[in-house]
């Protein structure tokens, strides 16, 4: 039986990553979580054009072929959608009800933004980039059609990593992804992402359209005063893939292992929990640690007493920032980043299997996978040696 993406709302189709399923640094593209709020369009490369305007000396047009024949550049660059994890909540928030799987790892590769902008001479009072999308529909509080469109700070679109991308780990995008051009801006939230992008206008101001400011925004406190503030970086977080909930083990060492990406940072650490929180053991980062990127970790935990056991993990970033114990009501649906417990059972007598041999002769395997990945340029040859299910 073929592995799926799972389903979460089928029209538009939004889908998780398989996580159970991953065994690579990279996300395959056929795992890759979808995230719509419209229906797809389908643009051909041909018919595609991209306009850029506004605050600039020299408007233009763009061409797929005037696109293609920029300088390329590459990026690896972990994406999760804003709302993931927002079905464990305790208290039921609006949107997608995402489990864990919003979220993916890439190589992007396309051209940097700040070249096509460059064209454009933005004038010196540009302060903020319009992105569309192609995709266009209604909310249930927007009963007009409007377009996807999310602002981008000069900043932000002139760094030399935010690409016009067209391919994803050395494929043409999809349609689901956003062919024949997306946005990607790494390690911001997915939503900054703009997908079928066919508009650039630079402004003078802040753009508050409706994914702008009425959704994908949370709440900040400053002294007394509350504001509303737009949804940019990713917040540090991790996930445990193995075991999976409710897990059946035997006594002796099991290995729990795992991903844990934080945004504009790369990862520090990660920290594992067999006992609820209540100690803390630091796990084993596996691979490239890098911006942008999530990281593989896993931790060898030997385990002489059968009973239940509630695992958890915590990611530190390299600039110090760790996951909080309870997630912050002021940030809503969004940035769910807090701890949460995964139960499983110790039973039985014997030696837990280790059907990957030894300890330092898996991390040497798997370290060595990622770093080949992290320097070659991934194809669909490639992908098939990941989709048999297996360990990370």
């Amino acid at each position: 039986m073929s592995i799926q993406r799972p389903i979460v709302t089928q029209d538009p189709e939004n889908s998780e990553t398989p996580l159970s399923e991953l065994r690579s640094w990279v996300t395959p593209n056929v795992f890759f979580f979808v995230r719509n709020h419209f229906d797809e369009p389908d643009i051909a490369p041909e018919t595609w054009r991209l306009q850029v305007h506004g605050q600039v000396r020299a408007p233009r047009v763009w061409t797929w072929e005037e696109l293609a024949g920029l300088p390329e550049r590459t990026v690896f660059a972990t994406m999760e959608c804003a709302g993931n994890g927002r079905s464990f909540l305790h208290r039921v928030e609006p949107g997608v009800q995402w489990g864990a799987g919003a979220v993916g790892h890439a190589e992007w590769t396309g051209v940097p933004l700040s070249s096509v902008l460059e064209h454009s001479k933005p004038l010196s009072d540009a302060l903020e980039i319009l992105c569309e999308g192609a995709d266009s529909g209604t909310e249930p509080d927007h009963p007009e059609v409007m377009r996807f469109a999310r602002g981008l700070p000069l900043s932000k679109a002139l760094h030399p990593d935010t690409l016009l991308a067209f391919r994803m780990n050395g494929e043409p995008l999809t349609r689901s992804h956003g062919s024949p051009v997306r946005l990607i801006v790494p390690g911001w939230y997915g939503v900054c992402s703009v997908k079928w992008i066919t508009r650039l206008e630079v402004l003078d101001g802040a753009f508050s359209g409706y994914f702008q400011w009425n959704k994908y925004t949370i709440r900040r406190r400053e002294g007394a005063v509350e504001r509303k503030v737009r949804l940019t970086r990713m917040a540090v977080k991790s996930e445990i893939i193995r075991p999976g909930p409710n897990a059946t083990l035997q006594p002796g060492v099991n290995r729990i292992s795992g991903i844990a990406w934080a945004g504009e940072e790369a990862v520090a650490g990660v920290d594992v929990s067999v006992d609820g929180g209540r100690t803390w053991r630091a796990a084993t980062l596996v691979g490239p640690q890098a911006p942008y990127s999530w990281a593989l970790w896993e931790y060898l935990w030997s385990a002489s007493q059968p009973g239940e056991y509630a695992l958890m993990c915590r990611a530190t970033s390299a600039a110090g920032d760790s996951q909080p114990g309870e997630h912050d009501p002021l940030r809503g649906g969004y940035m769910i980043n807090f701890l949460r417990p995964l139960h499983v059972k110790i039973v039985g007598a014997g030696r837990a299997a280790e059907s990957w041999g030894d300890a330092v002769s898996r991390l040497d395997v798997m370290s060595h996978q990622a770093k080949e990945f992290a320097h070659k340029r991934l194809d669909i040859e490639l992908h098939s040696e990941f989709t048999d299910g297996g360990g990370i």
